[in-house]
């Protein structure tokens, strides 16, 4: 904490918005930084002169987006986090799933962003990150056709989360992150496609990778995106399955 913060009395209707815009002013401008601890509610609710309850709402929206860490105990309270990437894909998940956001739009981005951290991969992929690829897809391998969708979901989200972690960008990471985990959404509500062989896919692009072929292994991505990316597509309205009967169906 570099100086005395000096927040403001809020006049607004909507009391919480103005109080979450003034602590997230302090943090830009540097008084306040990650590990910080905030005053108390009822300090916070005498400088900003409103209830505690509209401090205790701002709390609750600066944590649901990442900001603050609301800690409990005696030597507990609010404290400004280091920064958490979760709300951003929580915002991804939430414009397709509420329409905010078309699949084809998405599917889109998602093989454009995908194109760029190939290029990276292959400039910078070390070799444990290489042999982490290939257990990830041997793994997948040896599961096999009977593979349920929770775990297939597991595997081919991490085979993308160490693939972003090859470019040493955490920007990028971040991105991949967000694009990656909307999948399992329509992996569960549709089902995977089962008569294309993913491992093998896989396996070849690490091939390219490890050969660091970058236009061989951007053909081999996105030729399995848009495989994957047009079965969505074609049963975006398919029906919602759950419970015993998607079981059965991610079997047949």
């Amino acid at each position: 904490m570099q100086e005395q913060k000096k927040f403001k009395p809020v006049r607004t209707k909507r009391a919480f918005e103005e109080i979450c815009d003034q602590i997230r002013h302090e943090i830009q401008t540097g008084t306040l930084s990650a590990g910080d601890k905030l005053p108390s509610e009822r300090e916070l609710a005498d400088a900003f002169e409103v209830s505690r309850s509209s401090v205790r709402e701002a709390f609750r929206m600066l944590e649901i987006g990442g900001v603050l860490s609301l800690q409990k105990g005696v030597k507990g309270g609010a404290v400004v986090m280091q920064g958490n990437p979760k709300p951003i894909t929580q915002t991804m998940k939430d414009l397709l799933s509420l329409g905010g956001l078309s699949l084809a739009d998405y599917t889109e981005a998602r093989v454009c962003l995908q194109r760029e951290i190939i290029r990276l991969a292959c400039e910078r992929a070390d070799e444990d990150a290489l042999n982490a690829l290939e257990a990830n897809v041997e793994e997948l391998r040896l599961a096999g056709d009977g593979i349920d969708v929770d775990e297939r979901t597991r595997l081919t989200r991490e085979f993308y989360d160490i693939l972003a972690r090859t470019t040493k960008n955490q920007a990028m990471e971040v991105m991949m992150n967000a694009f990656t985990e909307p999948l399992s959404y329509y992996l569960r509500r549709i089902g995977p496609d089962r008569t294309w062989d993913v491992a093998a896919s896989r396996a070849k692009f690490l091939e390219h990778l490890r050969a660091r072929d970058v236009e061989a292994a951007i053909d081999e991505m996105v030729a399995h995106m848009q495989r994957l990316h047009s079965y969505l597509l074609s049963q975006e309205n398919a029906p919602v399955v759950t419970g015993a009967a998607a079981n059965r169906y991610q079997n047949t």
